[in-house]
């Protein structure tokens, strides 16, 4: 230890436990200060920091508790013990959190490890902090570089003011106002992220700072290789973003919208055409059911998509296909057990919804009877009923099982249902005959229960065709590459660069479920997109989804989650190649406990819910129940913050957003307390036309 540290002695070390020690002071401290070469310290305010020196560096600890205790000194009265407290013996309770170890270059510079694997030794001194210490923990170091990309390795380089930035400032601390809180940028947006808290609590606005930060106070080179796509389900972003192009001309935003209302200069509509859906985002579509609906619905895409084809060999296809399910149903319908009327019926519906040049109701053909006579028949003739009967059943059966060359010329023995392919265009009326068509060839296998059991998904999509918030998926016009490309703000063209930094996806009009749909196949198309790219995981790009729980929550009685688990492939898998979330909620013990316990950081503002607490202790073990305990009483726009892009667990006054987002807590007293009949001038939709 050297002469200075000697100086800044507060006390000892006079008990150790696995998880925090105690501290005796100093019998000449007073009042918990201590007059340094620089300044006053004031070392016991709690969760402020002491340091404990071990060999050749610091094991740095928060201050979690104080306490007194008598030392026995006898008083000639009880006013007298009373007013000599001055007297008594002073401890602090203190939580060991890191280390700090001389750099390995400059000695005279330390390093900051979150972390503790060694302990001090009973009457060990402890310290109080200096601000070259302070700037160590709170990584206020190494925030950038400069860069010139274009001259290399030139000393003259006339671009010497550009800046790549590893850090960026999101807050003030409340044990020291004068320190900037600092998030790693690598490893906050390089990572997956949670921001946490009860409603009103600030969590919108936390957002905007941070993301206005980025583009606000580190405007050299203005990290126009970002791209930020954010869900906002409330509407609240278009006008804390409205300023960004104004003040750095770098940056360009671009809002969505599903309100047509909405659509301005600055808004475009929303479309998300059908045919770029998958199997499992069209079950979550149409609540499909596992067991017996979504092999019908499979079926039916397959069909859809097929039948939208144009070449002359996928024309040929279709043609086959469609015999041979209209074959199928058929003789199916001809051997059962059902009255001739009811056959006819059946059949002539099905001809007159579903025919083909080959099978259809005014299709002739030549019968040889019995006696090797010939005659002409026809569909429509063959089921004309006399005496109760068909009149034409053997001709019809003979017609549809006929064989060219001993191979059948409808009932193919090698046939198969075609398969779903994405990135077909076809029209998202064509899936209700479709879905009609499949429960047919279904029910002439021996399923007659089918048609019952995909009733609600039959009601479901005929409701899809008429509702107004579901329009957006009918846009059957559209290039699905030129689609991907707007969304990840690159553009349009044969070189790839990038033209919009934020994407802002306005679902404040719409229900949960359209929200649930939109998050899923747009979160599926960028990663399915930035997976491809060369090199690998050099397009990074920041999912920010607002109010998460509403549509990646966790409930396991839920039927139709098989879409849903992108978001938790992305938290998995998303850092090898880019992709990275930013998850909202005020409810966090709703939300995916996979993508929750896949967060590498956590911004944490008022918690009180005790299930969401417990939800939070139970995803961040490392936390210890002293950081826990001050979630419930956090103020309005100030926040926890821990995790890997910080070096340790710190509470921060959040910088203010400038705009804020539309998120404002109603002023109740101005709003109620105004003369009577006071024109509101507000717009109300609910005066007459």
């Amino acid at each position: 230890m050297n002469k200075e540290d000697k100086q800044r002695v507060i006390g000892k070390v006079v008990a150790i436990n696995s998880d925090r020690f105690t501290v005796e002071l100093l019998s000449g401290i007073d009042n918990f200060n201590i007059s340094g070469f620089d300044d006053i310290h004031y070392f016991a305010q709690l969760n402020s920091y002491v340091i404990i020196s071990y060999q050749n560096y610091y094991i740095v600890a928060e201050v979690s508790g104080v306490r007194e205790k008598d030392l026995n000194v006898p008083f000639s009265n009880p006013k007298e013990q009373i007013l000599n407290k001055v007297k008594s013996g002073k401890f602090l309770e203190v939580l060991p959190i890191g280390t700090l170890k001389p750099d390995s270059e400059n000695k005279r510079e330390y390093g900051f490890e979150f972390g503790v694997s060694v302990y001090p030794a009973l009457y060990t001194d402890t310290l109080y902090i200096k601000e070259a210490e302070l700037d160590a923990i709170f990584n206020v170091r190494n925030s950038g570089e400069k860069i010139c990309d274009k001259w290399e390795g030139d000393e003259n380089c006339p671009h010497d003011d550009n800046q790549r930035y590893n850090t960026l400032a999101i807050g003030k601390s409340t044990i020291f106002p004068d320190y900037d809180v600092k998030i790693d940028i690598n490893k906050f947006f390089g990572s997956h992220s949670a921001i946490l808290g009860n409603t009103g609590s600030g969590k919108s606005c936390t957002i905007s700072s941070i993301i206005q930060g980025i583009f606000y106070r580190l405007k050299n080179y203005s990290a126009t290789g970002s791209s930020f796509v954010l869900f906002d389900v409330n509407g609240e972003y278009k006008k804390a973003f409205s300023e960004i192009n104004k003040r750095n001309g770098d940056v360009a935003v671009r809002y969505l919208t599903l309100d047509e209302k909405k659509a301005s200069g600055e808004h475009e509509i929303f479309t998300l055409p059908n045919w770029f859906l998958n199997i499992d985002e069209w079950a979550l579509l149409l609540k499909a059911t596992e067991r017996t609906q979504l092999p019908i619905l499979r079926n039916a895409l397959g069909l859809a998509s097929l039948f939208s084809k144009q070449g002359e060999e996928d024309k040929k296809k279709i043609e086959e296909t469609k015999n041979h399910i209209l074959a199928t149903c058929i003789t199916q319908i001809l051997r059962d057990e059902s009255s001739s009327p009811s056959k006819k019926d059946r059949i002539t519906s099905i001809l007159q919804k579903f025919n083909t040049t080959d099978i259809n109701l005014s299709q002739e053909f030549e019968y040889t009877q019995d006696n090797n006579s010939e005659s002409e028949w026809n569909l429509r003739s063959c089921l004309q009923i006399s005496y109760g009967e068909l009149v034409g059943l053997s001709p019809l059966i003979e017609f549809l099982e006929q064989k060219e060359e001993d191979i059948p010329k409808f009932l193919s023995p090698e046939f198969h249902m075609p398969i779903y392919e994405e990135g077909i265009k076809f029209d998202f009326n064509r899936i209700e005959d479709a879905i009609d068509l499949a429960i047919l060839f279904e029910e002439a296998h021996g399923n007659r229960q089918i048609r019952d059991y995909c009733s609600s998904l039959i009601t479901r999509i005929k409701s899809l065709k008429d509702r107004e918030d579901f329009k957006f998926l009918r846009k059957t016009e559209g290039d699905i590459k030129a689609y991907k490309k707007h969304l990840l703000g690159i553009a349009q063209g044969s070189v790839v660069k990038k033209d919009v930094q934020i994407t802002i996806l306005d679902l404040s009009t719409v229900e949960d479920e359209v929200v649930e749909v939109i998050s899923c196949v747009i979160s599926r198309l960028l990663y399915e997109t930035i997976k491809n790219f060369e090199p690998r995981n050099t397009f990074p790009v920041n999912l920010i989804l607002e109010e998460a729980h509403r549509y990646i929550g966790h409930n396991p009685q839920r039927e139709f989650l098989k879409a849903n688990t992108i978001f938790d492939s992305i938290a998995k898998e998303g850092r090898k190649f880019g992709m990275f979330l930013t998850v909202s909620s005020q409810r966090p013990s709703e939300l995916s406990k996979t993508v929750l316990s896949q967060c590498s950081n956590f911004i944490v503002h008022r918690i009180q819910n005790p299930e969401d607490l417990s939800h939070i202790r139970q995803i961040t073990p490392h936390i210890s129940d002293t950081v826990l305990k001050r979630m419930p009483s956090i103020p309005t726009q100030h926040a926890l913050i821990f995790g890997h892009s910080v070096n340790l667990p710190t509470t921060f006054k959040v910088n203010e957003a400038d705009p804020l987002p539309l998120s404002d807590n109603n002023k109740i007293s101005e709003n109620w307390f105004k003369p009577k009949d006071t024109d509101l001038s507000i717009s109300t939709n609910l005066n007459d036309e």
